[in-house]
């Protein structure tokens, strides 16, 4: 693709962007991870309700967070590659590269970018859904009923069974820590996924109902699984019906990031993953993730 005098910002931002979002889930799974220390592991089954109350409380800060994150990103790669302003939420008049980069910094706490203060011109269309805050605490409950009351009260009905006597000190509290790890990694994982799947979804609907939008791409994070890095090696996915759909998974890190131009440039991460699966030369899905990781040794 084209390299213009914007490329090089435009690809300084989704990599803050991408980082910036991490950091949301991180921060998310710090809490959270604090919230489960302060209970001990027999006294978590009569503890659900409260720690659902927290699980849902931190996914929700955190996904606002994410989406307040995500419209500043999308007005500023929008007014980089088209030279114009969206309006919608946090839009002010009078916006400039300057005032945009300025929302951009403030969001990801890091001093990525500056620009000129001319006035740009504005496309008054609000392209942002409102948050759909049924929906979220819809996902949050599922997540927290598969990956937190599904696991304690599976292992509660093996403690039953199997007795505390029946084990050694040492093989017991190894079960425990065991018990704990996976409590935490499964819940983590899952409410990391739909904190920023609140800017995830901002930033995908957004494209669908933004005229300018041409489609978006896939960033991942430095050490993709073999699905997202199968996905991000497409390149440009422009928008349609069929790709109403971004798709992310737990511990995943990937964002969608927007397109408005033909003269996008993508990073070299998915240059690479593109290069990859051609010299895969096709087949089955597992066939391409021994691929993937013979070839990344991961």
């Amino acid at each position: 693709m084209t390299w213009t005098p914007q490329t090089a910002e435009i690809l300084r931002a989704v990599a803050a962007y991408q980082l910036a979002q991490e950091a949301l889930a991180a921060e998310f799974a710090a809490r959270w991870a604090e919230v489960l220390a302060a209970v001990e592991a027999r006294e978590l089954a009569g503890a659900l309700t409260e720690l659902e109350t927290e699980y849902a409380a931190a996914i929700r800060e955190a996904a606002v967070a994410s989406r307040v994150l995500s419209v500043a990103f999308y007005r500023l790669v929008r007014a980089l590659e088209t030279g114009r302003v969206i309006g919608g939420p946090g839009h002010r008049p009078g916006a400039s590269l300057g005032s945009l980069w300025a929302d951009f910094n403030r969001a990801t706490g890091k001093r990525t970018g500056t620009g000129s203060r001319e006035v740009l011109p504005v496309d008054t269309r609000n392209p942002f859904p409102a948050a759909d805050l049924a929906r979220e605490a819809r996902r949050a409950e599922e997540a927290f009923r598969q990956e937190v009351t599904a696991r304690v009260e599976r292992h509660e009905r093996e403690r039953g069974r199997q007795g505390s006597a029946a084990l050694g000190d040492a093989e017991l509290l190894a079960r425990e820590e065991e018990f704990l790890d996976a409590l935490r990694t499964g819940s983590s994982g899952a409410g990391g996924m739909l904190a920023q799947d609140g800017g995830r979804n901002m930033i995908h609907n957004a494209l669908q109902d933004d005229p300018g939008a041409i489609g978006y791409y896939r960033k991942t994070d430095a050490s993709p699984c073999y699905f997202c890095a199968l996905m991000a090696s497409r390149g440009a996915v422009y928008k349609s019906r069929s790709t109403a759909a971004f798709g992310a998974h737990p511990h995943c890190h990937c964002q969608a990031v927007p397109i408005f131009s033909r003269r996008y440039q993508l990073p070299s991460e998915n240059d690479q993953f593109a290069r990859m699966w051609r010299t895969f030369g096709g087949g089955s899905l597992a066939d391409w993730r021994t691929h993937y990781r013979k070839t990344t040794k991961t």
